[in-house]
């Protein structure tokens, strides 16, 4: 039951979250919501199963109005004012209802802990169908008030095919929280932040140039950037970056180990998107682009095997150590494997006809569920290395057929640990630990 503390706490927490709606009011238009609600194995009461709020841009146009009847099970997504969303979420906390439209009225009890009220997302996570920065308030919904997520395949004569309660979810809601128990019992209400995203990253030699995208309503003279650059001997340097035409440079002396850049508003210092580039990892990170010549790539092999760079000589002979090698990383946060290079960093090349055919069929036969990776072949002293990306997994934990679940521990894998998988199995990331 929720606490009559609990519940004061909770509308505190709502007057800052409608504070922060209002404040950026400007820049909104209607607010997208998007609801699964399921009877559960009682068959008897309908119980909120994944449902969220996201504010739109005003002039944002996309296609709104899912109505899926899978009998105990339903998605509605459709549009409603601010005000009403507000009167959404008030009823929730004050009356202990959820009153959507095109759903029944839902007994619900939840409430927002003022301590931990919301948290921040930068622009290169997609959790929501939402491709800016934003700030995510969960509501703690008590145990017996929680849908579940129907784990068996969902179909209909006139409706597509699920294997899950969650697949659908993703599917028509284009969200992606984790596995098929994270949505079981989710409200959420988004505040995302329209005045700019950092676009992309460009890493060079010399230079370092921040490309920034803002949309109708507001503009790049009200927002400046940050940058923190630390180099392979520790030394770092910290630089404004002012933009014109969305873009803002500034020089380097070397290519460094560590990267971040933030974007703030210049009237308030309000944080409005940041993005890091970590040693090691720099062609995983979304929104960065390396443009490296050949002595760049040799400088991160000669810096040697790491969280995020693994070395094989050749192709071995048991070739599942490129699925362990692979799913280690997207257990993580990503990493590259270089193929033709030995473990003291010696360069010898690795001669494939097919390269990408050969890696491909390899993380076929092995990862589960299948890996999304990119494979390259570089020249270094002209001698042919194959470089497999292998960014951060979306579908944690993966496994190596009939071997195991493996994360990347320092510069070695190792079987992952129960706690381990616990946090892989709840979808939690640490967004925040942007440097080790």
């Amino acid at each position: 039951m929720i606490s009559d503390a609990q519940r004061e706490n909770s509308k505190l927490v709502l007057k800052e979250l409608f504070g922060t709606w209002d404040k950026r009011s400007g820049l909104y238009g209607d607010v997208l919501f998007a609801s699964a609600i399921g009877k559960g194995y009682d068959k008897k009461k309908w119980r909120n199963v994944c449902s969220f709020l996201l504010p739109l841009h005003k002039a944002e146009v996309r296609s709104i109005g899912v109505q899926a009847d899978y009998g105990d099970f339903k998605l509605v997504e459709g549009a409603i004012s601010i005000d009403e969303a507000k009167e959404v979420l008030s009823t929730v906390v004050e009356r202990d209802h959820l009153c959507l439209p095109g759903t029944p009225e839902i007994e619900i009890q939840a409430s927002l802990h003022p301590s931990s009220p919301h948290h921040f997302w930068d622009s290169g996570w997609h959790r929501f169908p939402l491709f800016f920065p934003y700030y995510e308030y969960n509501l703690s919904i008590d145990q017996d008030f929680k849908g579940e997520s129907p784990q068996q395949a969902l179909y209909g004569v006139d409706l597509p095919v699920f294997p899950s309660g969650g697949a659908a979810i993703e599917s028509f809601f284009s969200m992606r929280l984790g596995d098929n128990s994270s949505y079981g019992g989710f409200l959420a209400a988004l505040v995302p932040d329209y005045r700019g995203k950092i676009e992309e990253i460009r890493i060079g030699t010399n230079s370092i140039q921040v490309e920034i995208e803002c949309l109708a309503g507001s503009s790049e003279k009200d927002l400046i950037g940050k940058l923190f650059v630390r180099y392979h001997g520790g030394i770092s340097i910290t630089a404004d970056l002012n933009f014109k035409d969305h873009k803002a440079s500034a020089e380097i002396r070397d290519f460094p180990r560590d990267l971040l850049v933030v974007l703030l508003c210049r009237q308030d210092g309000e944080l409005v998107d940041r993005r890091s580039f970590l040693a090691g990892s720099q062609y995983v990170t979304e929104g960065v682009t390396i443009e490296a010549p050949e002595q760049d790539i040799e400088q991160v092999i000669q810096m040697g095997e790491s969280d995020a760079v693994e070395f094989k000589r050749e192709i071995p002979s048991q070739r599942e150590q490129i699925a362990v090698g692979a799913t280690a990383f997207a257990n993580r946060r990503g990493g590259r494997i270089f193929i033709g290079v030995a473990d003291d960093c010696s360069i010898f090349g690795c001669r494939l006809d097919k390269p990408k055919d050969t890696i491909n069929q390899i993380l076929r036969s092995y990862c589960d569920p299948p890996l999304d990776v990119s494979i390259d072949e570089v020249q270094i002293r002209n001698l042919p290395i194959i470089v497999v990306t292998i960014p951060e997994g979306k579908d944690k934990p993966y496994a190596v057929k009939d071997k195991g679940i493996y994360i990347r521990s320092g510069a070695s894998k190792r079987i992952a640990t129960r706690y381990e998988l616990d946090e892989m199995y709840s979808g939690k990331h640490s967004a925040t630990n942007l440097f080790p």
